[in-house]
């Protein structure tokens, strides 16, 4: 006797077995696939994070240790993106990393602090005059090798750690060069005795400031305490503090976390 005689109902649901697993076949197909396009466009991002880039160009500071920095893309007249390590950075590989993100902007520009540490690093030993000294030079002799080439005002001072410590005395001090601040680590502390006054006065010179910390970071609380000093001095100021972030610049994070902050600042009339 055919099986479909004996049990009529079987054949019917013979007839949907097909359906029901074609079906499920279909969905986990589509979501095989749609795993596939995400791992594909993480796998892009973060080939594009990594992306090589070529050695900085060396710059002979007098009177000081090399500076390296990178041409902007445009040839015409662009502002400085001009960073300042933290305490034992690199500053060469430090400049690799920032020119990902900020060359598209203007000159990227890495001073050396005048120290060097125990392991190889740099350090600015805590001397904010030196450094703006230093600074000072370096900007001077990149604008005497380029003549015309570089904005004397709206640039951007970029900080970590130490190298926030000097950033937030230079733009405290000299807001007419540097009026516009992307502070990673950023600290209340670093501004005592008359820095509140001298960010009220500074205040139609400043024109942005972006301050940038880790959630792990333990500046965190000064950071943030840092922004309500720049509010009460009535400067524009955004404070972000980054779920997960340690005290650190990642290099395969530098498009992600730093492209938005320098569109900001470059924005800013």
């Amino acid at each position: 006797m055919p099986l479909q005689t004996a049990f009529p109902c079987l054949g019917s649901k013979l007839g949907i077995l097909p359906v029901i697993v074609s079906g499920r076949a279909r969905f986990a197909l589509a979501a095989l696939v749609v795993s596939a396009a995400v791992l594909f466009v993480a796998g892009r991002a973060q080939a594009k994070e990594a992306a090589t880039t070529p050695d900085p160009m060396v710059l002979e500071v007098p009177g000081f240790s090399d500076a390296y920095y990178y041409r902007p893309r445009s040839k015409s007249r662009r502002p400085v993106l001009l960073y300042l390590h933290g305490r034992g950075g690199n500053a060469l590989e430090d400049c690799r990393k920032w020119a990902r993100v900020a060359r598209r902007f203007g000159w990227v520009v890495c001073p050396q602090g005048p120290l060097e540490t125990d392991t190889g690093g740099r350090s600015w030993s805590n001397d904010a005059d030196t450094a703006r000294r230093i600074v000072d030079a370096t900007v001077e002799t990149l604008r005497e090798t380029y003549q015309g080439r570089l904005r004397k005002r709206g640039n951007i001072l970029i900080g970590f750690s130490e190298g926030a410590f000097v950033a937030q005395q230079i733009g405290l001090h000299d807001p007419a060069h540097w009026n516009r601040w992307l502070i990673l680590a950023a600290n209340d502390e670093y501004w005592l005795g008359d820095a509140p006054q001298l960010l009220e006065q500074n205040s139609s010179k400043i024109r942005r400031v972006f301050l940038f910390t880790g959630e792990n970071d333990q500046v965190a609380e000064n950071t943030k305490r840092a922004g309500e000093m720049l509010k009460t001095a009535r400067i524009r100021v955004k404070v972000k503090i980054v779920p997960g972030l340690g005290h650190e610049v990642p290099a395969d994070r530098m498009i992600t976390n730093y492209r938005r902050p320098l569109r900001w600042l470059v924005a800013a009339q």
